[in-house]
């Protein structure tokens, strides 16, 4: 049995990964799950994050997720992103601010801010932060 599958990580606007993985980890929605070949058919929501590629015989890559799902198959997986980022690919100065925009928001504690963006915008910020290499204090 081969001990790797095929992996694909899409957005809306391009495709960031396409080959062969022994594993990966991503976050759900219930929680952390890493992924090996030959794993159970699954389809689930995924939240904002850093996933962890292991491709085969190659180095470990990590991207930044918007959230979206992941969908399991017998012989593929598919990570359907809403956004997804390399760390070179992370602009930092504008990581900064949104964290900072989404921190403004959350604090103003008013009725008309949609409270759940505001906290998803301050995820995905954080981290592009802290893929880019740039820790913060995770507040959430």
């Amino acid at each position: 049995m081969p001990s790797t599958y095929h992996l694909k990580i899409v957005t809306p606007e391009r495709t960031i990964f396409d080959g062969p993985v022994s594993y990966i980890i991503v976050r759900s929605t219930e929680g952390e799950i890493g992924i090996l070949a030959h794993h159970m058919q699954l389809i689930t929501p995924l939240i904002p994050h850093i996933i962890t590629v292991y491709p085969e015989n190659a180095k470990t890559e990590q991207f930044t997720i918007g959230g979206g799902f992941l969908e399991v198959g017998d012989t593929s997986t598919v990570v359907l992103a809403d956004s997804a980022e390399r760390a070179s690919e992370i602009d930092v100065a504008r990581a900064e601010k949104a964290r900072q925009r989404a921190l403004e928001l959350i604090g103003k504690q008013e009725p008309n801010i949609d409270l759940l963006r505001a906290k998803r915008a301050l995820a995905r910020a954080e981290n592009r932060l802290k893929l880019a290499g740039r820790p913060t204090a995770m507040t959430h």
